[in-house]
């Protein structure tokens, strides 16, 4: 397993586990993923759906239809959709829960990320949205290190100049746009207004940013700080360290 591997891991550990302590699940919790995957081949459990225990609870979407179809093979039990972020096809909190990892970068513009989030927080009555945080000196969707303190998004620029690649492993010159729209902590307040914004760390400083919000009840795991409730997450010491 590579270094970035052996990251990536730990981090979706470390996020799985920070969810059920924060939002404490039950066998009959409605739960909807959005932007949901399932792990090719025999996989080792990384994505949500494939760790969540109840399935028949389970309500999954994504924008593309192949990734929707492998979901249905795989789980029949899950009420898997095609469908976009920003127009989710569920009535008004239908959902428990709404989990949502390291999608609404993805989206498009910001007005478009502030449409994902009323979306979320729409049909769900609680919700865990995780993204990589801007400020983090290493862009892990392009591999390049410090662009991402460049001003005005200028990561995008050297995004279209060389990025990686992670079909060919490699890294690949003249690639176009990158397709993703970082956000900074406030901004992603500003998402999800009310939410506190957890701050995950593995490394020397947050890589990711998570907003937690809707009916949920307290919870030891994390404190309330400042007038923005942005926090740090405190994970259980049994999990995997990244350099161990």
């Amino acid at each position: 397993m590579s270094l970035f591997q052996r990251f990536s891991s730990v981090s979706r550990a470390r996020k799985f586990t920070l969810f059920q302590d924060l939002m404490r699940p039950a066998p009959t919790t409605r739960v909807l993923d959005v932007g949901a995957e399932i792990e090719p081949g025999d996989g080792q459990e990384q994505q949500f759906l494939d760790r969540y225990p109840w399935k028949e609870a389970l309500s999954a979407l994504n924008i593309a239809p192949e990734y929707v179809r492998a979901i249905q093979e795989r789980y029949p039990t899950i009420d898997a959709r095609t469908g976009d972020a920003r127009q989710i096809p569920w009535p008004d909190k239908y959902f428990d829960i709404v989990w949502s990892n390291a999608v609404i970068e993805h989206v498009g513009r910001f007005e478009d990320q502030q449409q994902m989030a009323r979306e979320i927080m729409r049909v769900g009555k609680r919700w865990f949205v995780t993204t990589p945080n801007r400020w983090y000196p290493y862009e892990f969707h392009l591999r390049l290190p410090l662009v991402t303190w460049l001003p005005c998004h200028g990561y995008l620029w050297c995004g279209r100049l060389v990025r990686y690649s992670h079909v060919t492993q490699r890294y690949i010159w003249g690639a176009g746009p990158a397709g993703i729209r970082l956000l900074s902590p406030s901004e992603l307040a500003h998402c999800f207004p009310g939410s506190r914004i957890v701050k995950q760390r593995v490394t020397f400083m947050p890589e990711t940013l998570i907003a937690v919000g809707g009916e949920m009840p307290e919870s030891p795991e994390v404190e309330k700080q400042g007038s923005e409730k942005r926090e740090c997450a405190h994970v259980p010491a049994h999990l995997p360290a990244l350099w161990g």
